[in-house]
């Protein structure tokens, strides 16, 4: 069942196109996550499905009712949808189950028992009586997240729901709040500019530039298989090398590789840090190292190819401790992405 719909959407203000033709399609019990920098539209995206903007052009639907488009426009409160704000809009003078019972139409006993049973899913059974502030930022947040949870929305919208709490918080909350949301087994749609909370949270992510929507896939077919250049040179960490494609095998500076798809004539290649295999050699080896950045569970190797004077990254398993000006020697692990070189430029410029 399709719980969210959007069809060729558009919103411009004055000559600023922030949504431009817009379509993606959610299934019941998905996380959907809307991935991109900031100013690219995935906000507005988000206000439009809430009902907070109205779009100039095309369709929206939310668990198959048509909620904007044509002659329609249902006020936020008629479509079922569940907010969850970047900065939890906790009503402070409120008990905690108070701020849950807020998001239901009546205060009996059958909403107190909705309010509690939810609060007790977010893991905050005992916390009823107690106000806002005295709770952490992870526990607000779970609040939260019971509030646009207890009226049983077709849609929980949540909007940079993570920026508030410090790095080490924000990894153990989020993998809280995935839990949360697949046990309850809601539909959500996450707007993020983190790529690591995108890829790790959710079932899909879309990503947007320059408001459209460039890509909608699984996490590791969005980071292994990007759409184009310009996915690809936003969604992880890159190296990028002219070359010549002939069919599935691509001449680069680094050898014949084979590709990923089909191609001819000058591409550029794609070639993730992780995809890159070096080990220590002799002195005779063509490549060096330039820099280490080391983080415990792996290091980040900047090589340089001798001969060419060509610098990229790869990204390796603490096997080896590797040493600026080390000499080593590198295998390129899989078939690669290959792009054609007429793609539109991106802002990061190949590493040379």
């Amino acid at each position: 069942m399709i719980s969210l719909r959007l069809r060729d959407v558009w919103k411009r203000f004055g000559e600023y196109s922030a949504v431009s033709g817009a379509s993606f399609e959610l299934e019941k019990g998905q996380l959907l996550a809307l991935l991109g920098p900031s100013g690219c539209g995935k906000t507005t995206t988000l206000r439009l499905i809430a009902g907070f903007e109205t779009p100039d052009r095309g369709e929206i639907e939310i668990g198959g009712r048509l909620v904007a488009g044509p002659g329609v426009n249902l006020a936020p409160e008629k479509r079922r949808v569940g907010m969850v704000f970047q900065e939890y809009a906790l009503f402070p003078h409120l008990t905690v189950l108070d701020n849950v019972l807020f998001g239901l139409k009546s205060r009996d006993g059958k909403a107190k028992t909705r309010a509690e049973t939810v609060l007790e899913m977010v893991g905050l059974k005992d916390a009823g009586e107690r106000m806002p502030h005295e709770l952490s930022g992870g526990q607000q947040q779970r609040v939260a997240l019971a509030r646009a949870l207890a009226p049983e929305p077709d849609l929980i919208l949540l909007d940079e729901p993570f920026s508030n709490l410090d790095a080490a918080l924000r990894v153990r909350v989020r993998a809280e709040v995935r839990e949360i949301l697949k046990e309850a087994g809601a539909t959500a749609v996450f707007v993020t500019h983190d790529q690591e909370e995108a890829l790790s949270l959710v079932d899909r992510v879309a990503v947007m530039l320059e408001g459209r929507v460039q890509q909608i896939a699984s996490p590791h077919e969005l980071y292994f298989q990007p759409a184009t250049r310009a996915v690809a040179d936003f969604v992880g960490d890159s190296n990028f090398l002219p070359g010549r494609a002939r069919g599935r095998v691509v001449e680069c500076e680094l050898g014949e590789l084979p590709t990923q798809r089909p191609a001819s004539g000058p591409v550029d290649v794609l070639l993730r840090p992780e995809s890159i295999e070096a080990r220590p050699a002799g002195p005779d080896a063509g490549y060096r190292v330039v820099d280490v950045t080391f983080f415990g569970h792996d290091q980040l190797v900047r090589i340089r190819k001798l001969d060419t004077g060509l610098v990229f990254d790869a990204r390796l398993w603490p096997s080896y401790q590797f040493f600026p000006g080390q000499p080593v020697e590198i295998r390129v692990a899989g078939p690669v992405m290959v792009y054609a070189q007429n793609e539109k430029e991106t802002t990061k410029a190949p590493l040379r």
